[in-house]
This record gives C-alpha cells, structure tokens and sequence, in this order.
C-alpha cells in the first residue's frame, strides 16, 4: 500500500471534465462574478507525491507520483490555452514518487531523488528539457526523498534533508549545472529533516525549518552559499511542524502556515522576518487546520492556501484560504475546489488562475485537475 488514509506512505508512517470553449467561458463567468473554478481535462494518470513545475513558455510539466498502489515514471504537460494534458513521450525515468523538481536558469528541470518503494531512495536525478524531450541522467551523492532543491542566485541547486529508507537525514549537496556534477556541502544540516522547507531568501540566503524530531524540532537553519553552510535561526518557531508550507512574500518575509504538530493538525500560522532574525506569530489563525496543502503567491501578494488534510473532522479539504499581508490574516476562499485534495501541486498559470492537480481524496488518488482564479483584493478591506 503506497498511501493511508492520513496520506503517508507506508514506510514513513511514523510522520505522524470539460475543457476548451466550454472552460473558457466559465472561467470568464467567475472572473464576472468574482472568482471560482472549473475542471481541465483529467490527466493521464492519476497521482499524487508528484511535481508541477511551471515552464517559460506558460505550460506546466507534471512529473511522476504515485498512484494508489505503485510509483510512475511519466510525464505530461498541461497546456493552459486548450485546457487539456499531453503525455510526454520520455523514457527511462525510474518510477518514483515524493522527489523534488528545480527549474534552472537556462529552462531545464532537475529532477531528483524520489521514493521507489519500501526502504527505497533512490540516487537517480535527471536532467530534463521539455523542448527536447530527453533526459540527461545523474547520480546524486545519497539517495533520499521527502527532500527539498532549491535554485540558488549563483544557479546552483541545493538538495537538503530528506528520507534515506531508514530515517531523517542532515546531510546537503549541491548541484552545479555547467558540470553537472553534485559535490557535498561544507558541513550537514544542524538538524536532520524530512517534510521540511526551504525557502529563498532576498540576498540568497535559504530558510530551512520544520521535518525535525526531538529537542531540536524547533530549529530553523540559514543556508549561507558563501561558506556552504548553515547557521540556526536565533529565535525558535512557535511550534514544531512538517508538511507544512512556507511562502516567500513580496516585501522578504516568509509565511509559514499550517502542517503537522506534535499532537495534531495546525491552525497556527507565523513568519519570519529576515532583518530580525526572528519569528513572529499571526495572532489571527488559519480559518481551517490543514497539512499536506498547497500555498501560492499571487501576483498582487496575497497568498492562497488550498485543500490539505485536517479540519475539525480530519478529512480531506476542498477549501481554501487567503493569506493578505496587508491585514496579517486569514480570509476564507469564496469558493470550494472540485474535488477534495491533499498531497496534490499548485502552479500559478501566467494569466494569474491556479492550476490544482491531482493529489488523493479520502478514498482514491485523483487525475482531475482543475484551474482556479482568486477574485482581486477589495478595496480597503485586508480580509
């Protein structure tokens, strides 16, 4: 069995439609009526654990996942004009699900890690060029998945935490393209992770938080590119949490929002604040607890928090919710997604909709997508 009902993979229990025309025009009803959602066409496979990433010509590639019972090894590109997926014909990319996806500064997708199966994480990353429609394939230092790749300034990658089949690691590495090796980092992460974040920080620093057990669940770490290194964030966060989300905000801090805590599911939601080196609480919780959900900048700041697992029955969500830094609160999404998701992606499309695929319900893994646009901010209101 790949997921239960709380939608961790067997071997890491212990964490704890219509498209075309007829989209169109209901995309342009809710854009009238201030907001709302419509199907795409399903994708060809369902899946969760999977990656979205968004590609310079506004389509988004969709790769691997799981289904319900087994890894997959396939692609598909959602093309925002028709509204519909296209399998890519790629081969020999190993089947494999809870790996990560950077886009690099030149257009190409490095795809590594991935989990395979029990006890299996795999070594094998890829270089992938959606124009060429071929893979270039790598071998990392360890294998590992539930990791985090984050693009650094210099276009290096950086590959942090994440399972090894037998537990939460601290070792890093880094991947330059021009080579296309990866060589380790200066020195492991402080705290080994796993369902944890990383996110880029103004300068070019990173924001590593959340995945760890024990004394030190409540660390965060800077990742200094200079020296390869981290330092720990001087301040603790206000609880220890994974599968959560954190979002870079247009102004430099970080949204951390949701996840798993020590005991439950989390309404509580922070941010950290670069120049104080610290994290400050949101006095205004989530509208809804939720984990295993997506959050994604908007054009205009705000940020959207989608499905998950959680709320008062703990189930899976077709809610949202809409974070304005303005207010520093939480206003509920005037509408519900499709279907209920948790552990699917969320890609912002370049006319500002989201595009939510895939992930599980409470009873299946899902291949319906559906493209979801956020009404504008109303003046002088924050929430």
């Amino acid at each position: 069995m790949i997921w239960t009902a709380d939608g961790a993979p067997g071997s890491w229990k212990p964490f704890g439609a219509p498209g075309g025309p007829l989209l169109l025009l209901a995309l342009a009803v809710a854009a009238c009526s201030g907001g709302g959602g419509a199907f795409t066409g399903n994708m060809t496979s369902p899946r969760h654990g999977h990656t979205a990433t968004a590609l310079p010509d506004g389509r988004v590639l969709i790769a691997a996942g799981l289904t319900k019972t087994s890894p997959l090894g396939t692609f598909e590109l959602f093309e925002p004009l028709r509204s519909a997926f296209e399998a890519l014909a790629i081969q020999g990319f190993r089947p494999r699900g809870w790996h990560s996806a950077a886009a690099l500064k030149d257009g190409r997708i490095l795809l590594s890690g991935g989990w395979a199966g029990p006890f299996t994480a795999l070594r094998e990353a890829a270089i992938l060029h959606p124009g060429e429609k071929r893979l270039q394939p790598l071998l990392m230092l360890q294998g590992r998945y539930d990791h985090t790749s984050t693009l650094l300034e210099d276009g290096a990658v950086l590959l942090a935490g994440g399972n090894d089949g037998r537990g939460e690691q601290r070792a890093m590495e880094l991947f330059d393209p021009p080579s296309g090796k990866f060589a380790p980092a200066a020195r492991p992460l402080l705290v080994p992770r796993q369902q944890h974040t990383a996110t880029p920080l103004p300068g070019g620093q990173v924001l590593i938080l959340g995945g760890g057990q024990g004394q030190g669940a409540r660390l965060a770490e800077i990742y200094l590119p200079t020296e390869r290194r981290t330092r720990l964030v001087r301040g603790f966060t206000s609880v220890s949490r994974s599968r959560h989300t954190a979002t870079p905000l247009m102004d430099g801090r970080v949204l951390i929002a949701g996840g798993l805590g020590p005991e439950r599911t989390l309404a509580t939601a922070e941010i950290y604040d670069p120049g104080k080196d610290a994290f400050l609480p949101i006095q205004a919780p989530l509208r809804t607890a939720r984990q295993q959900h997506t959050a994604t900048l908007l054009p205009d700041g705000r940020v959207v928090l989608l499905g998950g697992w959680g709320g008062g029955e703990g189930k899976t969500l077709d809610d949202g919710e809409i974070f304005d830094p303005q207010g520093s609160c939480f206003a509920a999404l005037p509408f519900h997604m499709k279907a209920k998701r948790r552990l699917h992606t969320a890609a912002l499309v370049r006319d500002g909709s989201i595009l939510a695929a895939g992930g599980a319900s409470d009873d299946d893994v899902l291949p319906s997508a559906e493209l979801l646009r956020v009404p504008p901010r109303k003046p002088g209101r924050d929430c």
